[in-house]
């Protein structure tokens, strides 16, 4: 899958997902810090890619609708460890196929996965 990850993803949770073999276009990584969040959207748009974020923003669908990106995935895993947000996001990432993902607001919390399903 090719994946922007936003520059508040942790940089584990980045590294797994290049390990899995995703294409995976880092905002920190590519030197493109203090983007805006819309910025970051029409660059997802522009490149077909799902965004990877911890900014809860993401899931106002209205705003930043899933279906004109690759889809939208927003890690709500706050107030721990880098660890312990890690091991999370793999336990429940590795549960979800790249069809819930593709044109869908995916949020991954502690207590597991919602899917918000874009209406073909």
């Amino acid at each position: 899958m090719r994946i922007c990850a936003d520059e508040n993803l942790f940089e584990p949770i980045i590294d797994y997902l290049k390990i899995l073999g995703h294409d995976v276009l880092s905002i920190r990584g590519a030197g493109l810090s203090g983007m805006s969040d819309d910025d970051i959207y029409q660059l997802a748009c522009k490149e077909k890619r799902i965004i990877v974020t911890m900014d809860k923003d993401f899931s106002r669908m209205f705003r930043y609708p899933p279906e004109k990106c690759g889809g939208i995935v927003v890690v709500k895993i706050y107030k721990r460890t880098v660890d312990v947000t890690l091991s999370i996001f793999k336990k429940f990432y590795e549960s979800i196929q790249e069809k819930d993902i593709y044109k869908n607001l995916v949020i991954i919390t502690p207590e597991g996965v919602r899917i918000r399903k874009y209406k073909r």
